[in-house]
C-alpha cells in the first residue's frame, strides 16, 4: 500500500524535527553531564540563544555528503567527512578518528579499541536525518542509520540509532507514541538491551509508577557511570515521551530533570515531538520563532535558518521517495535540482575483512580475508598481490585468479611480523591490488602495530616479615596479634595471600636495571594490542603483585601532548626519567581517569616506564597520547622499539 503525504505537510514535519532538535537540545545543553534528579521549570530565557550541539552538527555533515554524493553514498563517504570536517573528538569520536587514521575502516573502526564507549550515545543522537529522508519507511531509515552508526559504535548503540530513526520515520504518518515505540522495536533485535529497556519503561509507566520511581529504576537496572552511555539515556528518552504525553515543553523538561546526557535526551525528545506535531503547531503553541542554529563542524550552509535546513533536507527526501522509498509518495513537491548520480561500480572491487583483531605485535601473525568482486558480465583473469610494510611477510603474497562474471572470490591471507623486528610502527598500511590487462585496482587498509613492552616481574611480598630461625623451630610464636582472632587472620593471610606496596622499589626506579639474572629482573617482551590492557593477561602469577613495563617510543619531532591514563589499581608513570603521574587508590577504569596536559615529548626516542600494582582479582590500565588534551584527535604516529636489556 502506498502512503501519500502533501509536500507542505512533509516540509512542516521536517521543519518541526529540526526546530524541536535545536530548541530542546539548547534547553538540555547546560546541564549535560550532571547526574542529579532535578526539578526545573521551563524558562523562555533558556532558548534566547541557540547552542552548538554535535547531535545536529554531524547530521548536517551527512546532509552535505548526500548533496555531493547522492543517495548511493557509502559508510566510508560519511567516515571521510567525519574524519576531515569534525574538529572535536570526545569519547568514541576520538576512538573512531584514531582507528580511521590507521587504516581501520568501518565497521571495525567502531568496535576496535572502543571498550568503554562502544555503547555510547554518540550515534543514537544523530538519527533524525535518516528519518527525515525516509518518511513512512522505518526499514529504509534503519538501513541508513546502520550505515552511520557502525563508524564509531557497535552493538546496542547502532541498534539504538536504528530504533530512533524507525520511530521518527513512522512519526510522519503516526502520532501515537505507543505505536511509534512499537514500530521502533520492530526494527531492532528482540534480544538486545534496546528492546528490554523500552519494554521496561513502558511497563513501569503502564503500572502507574511515578516518573521519579521510573527514573530510579532505569538507573538501578541499566545505569552506567558515563553520563553519555546509551542505555540509561534511552530509558530517560522513553520516560520523557510517555510521561510528557505529547506536550513539547513538559516532555523536554522531563528529559532535562532526569539528568545525565541532557542535551541529547532533550534534543531527541524535541525532534520526535516536532515530527509528530509539525513546526506550525509547535510555534503557535509555545510562541517559538525560528531561532537559527549554530554549527561546530566545518560545513558552509546557505544560511543558519532552520527553515532553509528543512527545505534542503526535503530535497533529499523527495529524491529518496522516488529512488528508494516506493511505498511513500510526496504530493506536489517542488522541482528540486537533481542529486548527483553515483559513479558506476569499478570492474573490480576489493574489500578486506579482519578475521580477528586488526592489530599485530612482534613475533605475531594475524589473518585477513581479501574479497575480490568481478562486477562485469564477462570473465576476468588477474593477479592478486599484497604489499606490506618492509620486513613483514604476507602468505600468499601473490595469487592468480580466474573470476567468472559477477563472481566474488575470497583469499585468506596471513600477515606476520618476524621475531627479530626491532621497530614497530603504530600505523601500518597494507595495499591489496588486482592487476588485469593494463588495469589495476587497489585497496589500502591498516593493521595497528601493538605496543611493544618489556615486562619485569611479578614482584610480591609475604604478608608477614618473620625473623631468621632454624628450620626445625616453629614460626607460629612469631605471629603476634591483640587476640586470637587477629592472630588467626595474620596466619591465614600468610598462608593464603601475598601483598604489595606501590611505594616499594622492587627494581631500581625508574632505570629498572638490575644485576640479577632472574627472569623477573631480566624481563621479556610482551605486545598489548589496545590502549587498555589487564595485568592478568600479561603473566600467569595469580596473586597480588607489582609489574614494571618499559617501552621506547619514537617521535618525529619535539611537541607537547596530552596523556590520558585509565586505571583500576595503583600505578606510577615515568616519561624520560620524570615521574609524571601516580595514584595509590583504586578507581573504576575509564580511558580518562587521569590527565597530564601539555606533556613535553622530545624528538627521537622517549622512554616510558609504568609500575602497576594488582592488589585484588584484576588490574586494568590504559595509556593514550593525544593532541591538545582529552577532546582532540588521538595521534597515531609513534613507533615502538623493542627494549633490550643492557
Amino acid at each position: 500500500m502506498v502512503q501519500s503525504i502533501a509536500y507542505t505537510r512533509y516540509y512542516d514535519k521536517v521543519y518541526g524535527c529540526w526546530l524541536g532538535k535545536c530548541i530542546a537540545g539548547t534547553i538540555g545543553a547546560p546541564s549535560e553531564g550532571r547526574k542529579e534528579l532535578f526539578d526545573y521549570g521551563y524558562d523562555p530565557r533558556s532558548v534566547e540563544n541557540m547552542l552548538p550541539n554535535d547531535d545536529l552538527d554531524l547530521q548536517i555533515l551527512w546532509l552535505e555528503v548526500m548533496e555531493r554524493k547522492g543517495l548511493e553514498f557509502t559508510t566510508e563517504d560519511l567516515a571521510d567527512a567525519f574524519f576531515n570536517k569534525c574538529p572535536y573528538s570526545p569519547g568514541e569520536y576520538a576512538v573512531f578518528k584514531k582507528n580511521y587514521a590507521r587504516g581501520i575502516r568501518p565497521p571495525t573502526s567502531g568496535v576496535f579499541n572502543n571498550s568503554y564507549y562502544l555503547n555510547g550515545n554518540g550515534c543514537p543522537i544523530r538519527s533524525e536525518i535518516w528519518a527525515c529522508i525516509s518518511p513512512g519507511s522505518p526499514e529504509l531509515a534503519r538501513h541508513f542509520a546502520h550505515q552511520d552508526g557502525i563508524m564509531d559504535h557497535g552493538g546496542d548503540s547502532v541498534e539504538g540509532e536504528a530504533f530512533y530513526a524507525a520511530m521518527e520515520a513512522a512519526a510522519f504518518f503516526e502520532d501515537d507514541i505507543h505505536n511509534l515505540l512499537e514500530t521502533g522495536l520492530s526494527q531492532v533485535s528482540s534480544q538486545g538491551w534496546t528492546h528490554e529497556i523500552v519494554r521496561r519503561v513502558m511497563q513501569l509507566h503502564g503500572d502507574g509508577c511515578d516518573r521519579t520511581f521510573t527514573r530510579e529504576s532505569i538507573i538501578n537496572e541499566y545505569g552506567h557511570p558515563d553520563c553519555t552511555n546509551y542505555f540509561q539515556n534511552l530509558g530517560f528518552t522513553v520516560l520523557s515521551l510517555l510521561y510528557g504525553e505529547g506536550d513539547f515543553i513538559e516532555s523536554t523538561m522531563l528529559g532535562l530533570n532526569c539528568g545525565f546526557d541532557t542535551d541529547c535526551t532533550c534534543a531527541t525528545v524535541g525532534a520526535i515531538i516536532g515530527i509528530m506535531q509539525g513546526a506550525e503547531k509547535i510555534m503557535a503553541a509555545y510562541g517559538f520563532s525560528d531561532p537559527g542554529y549554530v554549527l561546530g563542524v566545518e560545513v558552509q550552509r546557505r544560511s543558519n535558518c532552520i527553515a532553509d535546513l528543512a527545505e534542503d533536507t526535503c530535497r533529499i527526501g523527495a529524491a529518496a521517495a522516488e529512488q528508494k522509498n516506493p511505498a511513500v509518495k510526496i504530493m506536489d513537491a517542488p522541482s528540486f535540482d537533481p542529486l548527483p548520480h553515483s559513479d558506476p561500480p569499478a570492474p573490480i572491487t576489493l574489500t578486506v575483512e579482519y578475521t580477528g583483531t586488526p592489530a599485530i605485535g612482534i613475533g605475531e601473525s594475524c589473518q585477513v580475508k581479501l574479497s575480490v568482486q568481478n562486477t562485469t558480465d564477462a570473465g576476468m583473469e588477474g593477479l592478486v598481490r599484497m604489499d606490506c610494510p618492509e620486513g613483514w611477510l604476507c602468505n600468499p603474497a601473490a595469487v592468480m585468479l580466474n573470476l567468472e562474471a559477477k563472481q566474488q572470490y575470497s583469499v585468506p591471507i596471513t600477515v606476520s611480523v618476524p621475531d627479530d623486528t626491532e621497530r614497530l610502527d603504530e600505523t601500518n598500511l597494507l595495499t591489496a591490488s588486482f592487476s588485469y590487462g593494463n588495469e589495476k585496482t587497489e585497496y589500502q587498509f591498516g593493521l595497528v602495530g601493538a605496543a611493544v613492552w618489556r615486562l619485569y616481574g611479578p614482584f610480591w611480598d609475604n604478608c608477614l616479615e618473620l625473623p631468621t630461625m632454624d628450620y626445625w623451630d616453629s614460626y607460629y610464636e612469631h605471629i603476634s596479634g591483640r587476640n586470637a582472632s587477629e592472630r588467626a587472620d595474620k596466619t591465614r593471610a600468610y598462608h593464603l595471600n601475598t601483598t604489595v606496596d606501590i611505594e616499594k622499589p622492587y627494581l631500581p626506579e625508574p632505570s629498572l636495571r638490575s644485576r640479577h639474572s632472574l627472569p623477573s629482573h631480566k624481563g621479556h617482551l610482551v605486545n598489548t594490542h589496545t590502549d587498555r590492557f589487564s595485568v592478568n593477561d600479561l603473566l600467569g602469577w595469580q596473586g597480588p603483585c607489582v609489574v614494571y613495563l618499559e617501552r621506547c617510543l619514537f617521535s618525529p619531532e619535539d611537541r607537547e601532548l596530552g596523556v590520558l591514563i585509565g586505571h583500576t589499581d595503583a600505578y606510577k608513570l615515568w616519561l624520560n626519567g620524570d615521574l609524571i603521574s601516580a595514584r595509590s587508590e583504586t578507581d573504576w577504569c575509564t580511558d580518562e581517569n587521569r590527565h597530564v596536559l601539555r606533556q613535553p615529548i622530545r624528538k627521537g626516542v622517549n622512554r616510558v616506564v609504568v609500575k602497576l600494582a594488582r592488589r585484588s582479582a584484576k588490574a586494568d590500565f590504559s595509556l593514550i597520547f593525544c593532541e591538545e588534551g582529552p577532546t582532540s584527535t588521538h595521534i597515531s604516529d609513534f613507533s615502538s622499539f623493542a627494549v633490550m636489556t643492557e
